[in-house]
């Protein structure tokens, strides 16, 4: 995990109790297809369980895949304005 994001979390702990596991856990290079999809490249590793994913499937604000990220961190993160307008 880069620094910045690191102390991002640390900053933000607020958006839920996001575990993150040790690093060399789930270190190493991101190959092959999608671990929970499927269909795409993996891209990303999650922070919390490791899996390598997708874009489509991982939550880059939170480093986290979408079977790991909390209801309470969405919750919190609809509260929020990101300036960024909802698609239907």
């Amino acid at each position: 995990m880069n620094e910045e994001l690191r102390k991002w979390i640390e900053e933000h702990k607020d958006l839920g109790e996001m575990e993150i596991e040790e690093e060399d856990k789930h270190s190493g290079e991101v190959t092959g297809r999608c671990e929970i999809c499927g269909v795409r490249d993996a891209k990303y590793r999650c922070l919390k369980c490791g899996r390598a994913v997708c874009a489509s499937c991982y939550w880059v604000m939170f480093g986290v895949c979408k079977e790991c990220i909390s209801e309470d961190m969405l919750k919190k993160l609809k509260k929020k304005d990101m300036g960024i307008d909802e698609i239907r």
